[in-house]
């Protein structure tokens, strides 16, 4: 019971703590200079309270005894690789209800094509601000690299794995390390390399295990950009551990990682300029390992708020010509929404992008009249051209919408039926997503109406109302969102009451006294406050009163001082007659010694 009870103290005071900071006020937690790389871990089953027997000499932070504080995201949250498609980044339990359906269908297909839209990561180190230029040449190697060791499995599962190593020092050792290995191998290698150099055999194994982590954030990088890509359950599993391992150096990580946002905000601006698309899957997939590791829901993050800064300009200025691009932007966008879910926090950016995206499905890109339900920020031409390539035709059949998966984002998709059909699917169930996290917002109907509309219009020109040719799961997920959608609307109109003056009971008219008095005194008070009346007469009463107070200790001061004056003046009359009498009987005693020496001095002639 008492293990219970500190479990639910400690769970309660790190809610507490995250609502402050979400708030935008500094948790009583941790200190200021600590707030900037504040990071979270996930929980082990294996987590247990230290014991006497331990190895408890503390030298650093360690994932099993950290606090509630540092430790805010489970491990049931990490599904790094299920995503749009499985509402994993959701949470929201409204979600479970119309999805239920399509959860199971997705089941086979993520299985058969890797990780769904939560996919894993990739970011470049080097591409930081500090690192050199030719960094994106050595992640480009590193991948070719794994993709050699991946199909040399056979002949690398006959060596025989080490239990001990040599603690990497960067990438290129991690790299050297793990070449002859396969990934499930490399698996082994981070669990045997976390045991070898547990922070509590040693205090130096803070420096290795902080190296690991950050060697780890550039490995997912590294495993994201492979095509076909990696399997889900090792980029779950590398996850974890850069989870469990970011407390351990919270400067040195977030340090790294805000590197990596720096450089991914300038290949943002270099695909806005150039009109080019040098977004990277590893960019998403860190931005998404960011939002899990990371404290998302504070009003400022050193890390999170840059990354969303860099999200939102790609998805508003960015110019989407492939189904890559396409894909990318859905997949960030629930980045988006899985960082702003606790806090509901409007990014105007993903709502704008989402609806068009659901436009481009069904309007026609050279009618510019047939976008104006796009939302509150209007769409380029350019951009509008670039999204024909989303169109529906009414020629164009397709049975089955299958999720998008992470393979989209390392190769070019053909802008086929089905993929647009897919993207159409995504672009539904994200906007269910969000209309479900910012229900709550004064200004939903205002950020919600233009979606209705679309939805209408879907509705009314989707080729499965006229030739059966679209998908039964996308039109009973469209029809699902539109009754919702308007439920919600209607529920905003209902609770939003017009403006109106404040109410305030009657006032009394204040009455004055008159101008002139004929008896006037000034005795007499005329204040018409009562109560300030009476306050001035007691006001002049205290008055009165202190100076017959000072009148009176002055009178008693002087009589003491005058008792303390003959006092003093009798001792001296009495001091002075007893010297009197001293030195009387002193002077006869001088004069008889004289006497007594003139009788000597006599006495002594008389002889001679």
């Amino acid at each position: 019971e008492e293990q219970a009870r500190e479990e639910l103290a400690r769970l309660e005071r790190a809610e507490r703590h995250r609502v402050r900071r979400m708030e935008g006020v500094p948790s009583d937690s941790e200190p200021d200079s600590d707030s900037d790389t504040e990071m979270t871990s996930y929980k082990t089953d294996k987590k247990r309270r230290p014991e006497a027997d331990d190895l408890g000499d503390d030298f650093g932070a360690d994932a099993a005894t950290m606090s509630e504080d540092e430790i805010n995201v489970p491990t049931e949250g990490v599904n790094f690789g299920a995503g749009l498609a499985t509402g994993t980044s959701s949470g929201e339990d409204e979600d479970s209800d119309d999805e239920g359906s399509d959860d199971d269908e997705d089941s086979s297909d993520e299985n058969d094509e890797g990780s769904d839209l939560s996919g894993s990561e990739e970011d470049e180190s080097a591409d930081d601000g500090k690192a050199p230029a030719s960094f994106v040449a050595k992640v480009a190697s590193d991948a070719a690299k794994a993709a050699k060791n991946a199909a040399k499995a056979p002949s690398s599962a006959a060596l025989e794995l080490p239990f001990t190593f040599t603690a990497p020092a960067d990438y290129d050792a991690w790299v050297e390390l793990v070449t002859p290995y396969t990934l499930e191998q490399q698996l082994t290698i981070i669990k045997r390399l976390r045991t070898q150099y547990h922070i509590r055999l040693s205090p130096q194994n803070k420096e290795h295990l902080s190296a690991l982590a950050v060697i780890l954030v550039d490995h997912l990088a590294v495993l994201a950009e492979q095509n076909p890509p990696v399997s889900q359950a090792v980029l779950d599993d590398i996850v974890k551990h850069i989870g469990e391992l970011a407390p351990v150096d919270t400067e040195r990580f977030g340090e790294h990682c805000r590197h990596l946002i720096v450089a991914m905000q300038r290949r943002v601006q270099t695909s806005v300029r150039q009109q080019s698309t040098d977004l990277r899957a590893s960019d998403v997939a860190l931005a998404r390992l960011f939002v899990s590791v990371f404290s998302a829901s504070d009003r400022y993050h050193a890390i999170i708020t840059p990354m969303i800064v860099a999200i939102g300009q790609f998805l508003s200025q960015h110019t989407f010509a492939t189904m890559r691009d396409v894909a990318m932007g859905l997949v960030l966008s629930a980045t988006v929404h899985e960082a702003q879910r606790l806090s509901r926090r409007l990014v105007p950016e993903v709502l704008n992008f989402v609806f068009s995206v659901l436009a481009a499905s069904v309007c026609d890109s050279s009618d510019a009249s047939d976008w104006n339900d796009t939302g509150l920020f209007p769409v380029s031409q350019r951009q509008r051209e670039a999204a024909a390539i989303l169109r529906i035709g009414v020629s164009e059949k397709c049975t089955q919408a299958a999720p998008i998966s992470w393979s989209w984002l390392v190769a070019s998709e053909r802008a086929t039926a089905d993929a647009k059909y897919a993207v159409l699917r995504a672009a539904l169930m994200l906007s269910r997503r969000l209309v479900d996290c910012y229900f709550s917002l004064p200004a939903f109907i205002e950020c919600f109406e233009p979606l209705q509309k679309l939805l209408q219009k879907i509705e009314s020109r989707l080729p499965r109302f006229k030739l059966q040719q679209a998908p039964e799961a996308v039109s009973l997920l469209l029809q699902d969102l539109q009754s919702h959608l308007s439920e919600q609307l209607d529920q905003a109109r209902a609770s939003r009451a017009p403006l109106k003056m404040q109410y305030h009971r009657p006032l009394a008219i204040a009455s004055v006294a008159p101008k002139f008095e004929s008896s006037y005194s000034l005795d007499v008070h005329y204040d018409p406050d009562r109560e300030r009346n009476e306050t001035t007469k007691l006001r002049r009463q205290v008055a009165r009163e202190r100076r017959s107070t000072v009148r009176e200790l002055r009178r008693d001061t002087q009589f003491l001082a005058g008792e303390r004056l003959r006092a003093q003046k009798e001792k001296d009359k009495v001091y002075a007659d007893k010297m009197k009498k001293a030195w009387s009987v002193l002077e006869s005693d001088q004069s008889e010694m004289k006497k007594m020496d003139k009788q000597r001095i006599k006495e002594r002639k008389v002889k001679l």
